[in-house]
């Protein structure tokens, strides 16, 4: 367990790091979704309808479940992205 001078240190660092533009870009290739960029509201929405994971967390979940996967003998499989044309559709519709 950390002293409570390490997790002050840690802290610290935490603050530095969410001041950083370059750790807290939104990290997400689909810049047509209409919350690229407003993680908080993404993560939100993604724990609400517990569709998916968002696109953002994906390769650092895909690492850790293929590494469990091979320990239990098993395949992963990614789903399906969402068209393209579907985010374009939305922009359109919203202009009506």
């Amino acid at each position: 367990m950390k002293t409570k001078e390490e997790y002050y240190e840690l802290v610290k660092e935490n603050r530095r790091l969410a001041a950083d533009p370059a750790v807290t870009k939104c990290p997400c290739p689909h810049t047509l979704c209409e919350w690229h960029g407003s993680c908080k509201e993404c993560v939100a929405l993604h724990r609400y309808h517990k569709d998916h994971i968002p696109v953002c967390l994906q390769p650092m979940l895909d690492d850790k479940i293929r590494a469990l996967a091979r320990v239990a003998e098993s395949s992963v499989s990614k789903k399906e992205p969402t068209p393209l044309a579907y985010r374009q559709y939305v922009k359109e519709q919203d202009a009506k």
